[in-house]
């Protein structure tokens, strides 16, 4: 099976480098501890302090000297690692190690300091003449570990305080202290050729973010305004055996499982202008950029705001599109992609799914220093965790079938959402400003209207209050047929659905409708702007993992949720015999292109209708769509079901067809169209029969789709998305037919989805090996993808567009091609409101 992967998806085949990943996805065996260890110790240290302070000063004395032996302690240059520190070490490599010295690195890093003595040193050469024949060392904690610890507590508390940088030993050896990662910036310019080296021959990297709140990329709680302040990687040089993940303690002290594997932070925040200062920033870039062209995976939990922060933090050094060639490793999709429900896995609900032990997060503490450090002490065995998770990940991705799922489509996603998310979509400001006032006013103006006609003030946007007005004082609820009410409660509905059957019976309630209207507009899109602006643009932030159908979401703003349809308003004049204003009103006309360039919106046409026939294989839908000369689909499906010429369908027959369509596709059982119809439920259900009974295909469709659900628990896209759905089989009438709704909503939209991003995929992998085309995706809004293009280029790249999307129906990605035909309709303007159809050249 081919399979394809990156920015050359178009061309290269994915199995060499899927192999590549799946050797390098090989965990690592680490020392498990126990925390139950931990305690012994720090309670029976505890009372060693209480109880005799001699015994405390010798415990100083005695951790001194054990630090300084550490320091002695080497092996031959090329196996040094910081895992060996903890290890027994043979006292000839000892006596032979020169010109050692505790360096005080880490000066702006927020990481611990420790400092030792000199005249200590004298002291422990003598110690260890006199202990020469020995054949370990033991490494005591501070204060003093009890005798009764085992030998592997005593390493593991000699380590946890322990955070020393050795470098003179083996000129040229990158080092990781204990469990701290090595500050680059530190090094001198011989052990920073050797770490560029050891980097291009790495096998993968791990890597996590680092904020100014002391919290990482693998804290749920870590606050979305903190600014990043570094990058720490934990880089893997040779794969081993895979230790068992519920052998794997939350409690142990991280030590390099392989000991060429290396453990480095690189600071991105910059504090001052100093030489030095740019130097340090100049060679963290180095280092990132050597990661990103390795073409070794980088596994890193929320990958894509990992990429986007580089852009912007480097977006001078480096372009978007040599980003596009990494590969980039994100488990948290891959989690998703495996069970989509859980549509946010954490990397604590990771952990505990794959090591079967609770994520441990530490004692309360209310000391910021001391969190911080406990947070930097965790984070060598939370990135080994996270590499052995990405490897049970992927596992279970190629034992489900979705592997290529993930290689073909996720795995590009993310750095095309990161690119998307460093783009500026332009505001006009002033238009913001008009805009919102001309609502305001209409607001305000629709209120006096309410107050007039309901006889009394009241609050509009209150529920309790317009109930009291339209049922206990009109009586608006006895005129009229069952009203929905509340599921709670069982109180008399205000929804939408209730006012348009309330409309023809009073004026209040039009005039409730067209307030949330205007106010939704107002607050969300309109004043809801303001806050997502910085200085005159925009940039959505867009969830990957966001929906279980496979779709994209958006938020910062939801770009996805503007309306293309503008809204009316009657602007009222205060002149006598002047005539009232119409305005219309659409958000979408507040985004506009930058100067010198145009948006460029390239739309699926009836995509869902177009998958939903070629999966029911319906031959009246099919032809539908095989007969170039038929424009209006719905016009012509109203005719086909309801056996009238096309010239007669009215606009009540088209909107009915396309409604229960729909139904179908979305999954909207008969009261859910009812309300959208305006009929009795009643009816609704005997329009979807007799649209079943023309169109058999269709609904034999359904049949087998819930009939296959049943039998295997999950159902499954076109590209192999699958979507399980426990209540399939459920004793409950209403979970079981809201399940199979589901099943049926999921195959059709979730097709729909993959086909998408395989144009955003494709899309984004011609431009960036294009040696001219700058067009930049900025938006996807789920069947249609947004683009700002230079003016110079929109033919070309409208064609090229136009081509790719439409060539989806014989893609490589699909076990076979579609049955129908995909078209794209082209549109084009300088204002996302104002777009006009692009005429094929």
């Amino acid at each position: 099976m081919e399979r394809y992967i990156g920015c050359e998806i178009s061309k290269v085949p994915l199995s060499n480098i899927a192999q590549r990943i799946m050797t390098a996805l090989q965990s690592i065996p680490v020392e498990a501890q126990t925390n139950r260890e931990n305690n012994q110790s720090i309670e029976k240290t505890k009372k060693n302090k209480l109880g005799d302070k001699d015994a405390h000063l010798r415990n100083e004395k005695e951790d001194c000297d054990s630090r300084i032996a550490i320091l002695k302690t080497t092996v031959s240059p090329e196996k040094r690692t910081a895992g060996q520190i903890v290890r027994t070490v043979h006292m000839d490599k000892i006596l032979g190690c020169q010109d050692t010295k505790i360096l005080s690195c880490y000066q702006d890093s927020g990481f611990p300091k420790w400092e030792c003595q000199e005249k200590s040193l004298s002291v422990e050469e003598k110690n260890l003449q006199d202990e020469e024949n020995k054949i370990a060392i033991s490494l005591k904690r501070k204060p003093d570990v009890p005798t009764s610890c085992s030998e592997k507590t005593r390493r593991m508390h000699a380590n946890t305080y322990m955070f020393l940088y050795e470098r003179s030993c083996t000129p040229g050896q990158i080092k990781s202290s204990g469990k701290y990662p090595c500050d680059i910036s530190s090094l001198e310019c011989e052990e920073k050729s050797k770490l560029l080296a050891t980097i291009e021959q790495a096998a993968a990297f791990v890597t996590t973010m680092i904020f100014q709140d002391g919290s990482s990329q693998l804290n749920s709680e870590q606050a979305s305004t903190s600014s990043v302040k570094g990058v720490v990687v934990l880089v893997k040089n040779q794969t081993d055996q895979p230790c068992s993940p519920g052998h794997t303690s939350t409690g142990y002290t991280w030590n390099a499982a392989n000991e060429n594997d290396k453990l480095i932070y690189l600071k991105t925040e910059q504090s001052s202008l100093w030489e030095q200062e740019q130097a340090h920033k100049k060679f963290s870039w180095q280092v990132l950029f050597q990661m990103l062209q390795c073409k070794v995976p980088i596994i890193c939990f929320n990958a894509k705001d990992f990429l986007r922060t580089l852009l912007q933090i480097y977006g001078n050094e480096i372009s978007w599109k040599q980003v596009a060639n990494s590969v980039v490793l994100d488990p948290r999709i891959a989690a998703w992609l495996i069970n989509p429900s859980d549509t946010v896995p954490s990397f604590e609900c990771l952990i505990q799914k794959y090591f079967e032990k609770p994520f441990s997060k530490g004692a309360e503490n209310t000391d910021t220093d001391a969190l911080r450090n406990i947070s930097y002490q965790n984070l060598g065995v939370n990135l080994e965790k996270l590499y052995n998770v990405m490897m049970d990940l992927a596992h279970g991705l190629k034992a489900q079938g979705l592997w290529n799922l993930f290689c073909t489509l996720e795995l590009p996603l993310i750095k095309i959402l990161a690119v998307m998310e460093t783009h500026k979509i332009y505001v006009d400001k002033q238009e913001l400003k008009k805009t919102s006032e001309i609502l305001g006013l209409r607001l305000k103006e629709l209120e006096r209207e309410a107050h007039e006609v309901a006889g009394e003030r009241f609050l509009l946007t209150s529920s309790c209050q317009l109930r009291e007005v339209l049922f206990d004082k009109l009586k608006l609820h006895t005129l009229c047929e069952k009203l929905q009410r509340t599921e709670i409660q069982q109180l008399v509905s205000t929804s939408e659905v209730v006012l348009n059957k309330l409309q023809d019976l009073h004026p209040l309630p039009k005039i409730i409708l067209e307030y949330r209207q205007v106010h939704k507009m107002k607050s969300t899109y309109v004043d809801g702007l303001r806050t997502c602006m910085k200085k005159g643009f925009i940039s959505s932030t867009w969830n990957q993992t966001g929906t279980v159908t496979g779709r994209l979401s958006a938020k910062h703003p939801n770009i996805q949720g503007i309306s293309k349809h503008p809204v009316t308003i009657a602007k009222k004049q205060y002149i006598k015999g002047k005539e009232e204003d119409i305005i219309t009103i659409s958000p979408r006309t507040l985004f506009v292109s930058k100067k010198g360039c145009t948006f460029l919106a390239a739309d699926f046409s009836h995509i869902e209708l177009r998958i939903l026939a070629d999966l029911s294989s319906e031959p009246e839908l099919l032809k539908l769509f095989q007969e170039p000369e038929i424009t209006d689909i719905f016009a012509t499906l109203a005719s086909q079901w309801k056996g009238i010429p096309s010239e007669q369908v009215k606009h009540a027959d088209r909107e009915q067809a396309k409604r229960i369509v729909y139904s179908v596709v979305y999954g909207a059982g008969k009261e859910r169209l009812a309300d959208c119809l305006g009929i009795t439920p009643v009816q609704a259900s005997q329009f979807i029969e007799s649209f079943m009974q023309k169109y058999k295909k269709v609904h034999e469709f359904t049949k087998k789709t819930i009939e296959q659900c049943r039998n295997k628990g999950y159902v499954v896209s076109i590209m192999g998305r699958k979507r399980p759905l426990a209540n399939i089989n459920a004793q409950d009438y209403k979970l079981r037919t809201q399940a199979e709704r589901q099943a049926v909503n999921f195959v059709v939209q979730g097709s729909a989805a993959d086909l998408c991003k395989m144009a955003m995929v494709k899309i984004f992998a011609s431009i960036v090996i294009s040696p001219t085309l700058t067009a930049r995706l900025i938006a996807q809004i789920h069947d249609e993808l947004l683009f700002e293009v230079e003016d110079s280029q929109i033919q070309e790249f409208s064609a090229l567009v136009k081509r790719i999307m439409e060539s989806l129906q014989q893609t490589t990605a699909l076990e076979v091609p579609l049955k129908v035909p995909l078209k794209v309709i082209l549109t084009t303007g300088k204002s996302w409101g104002c777009m006009t159809e692009l005429q094929e050249m």
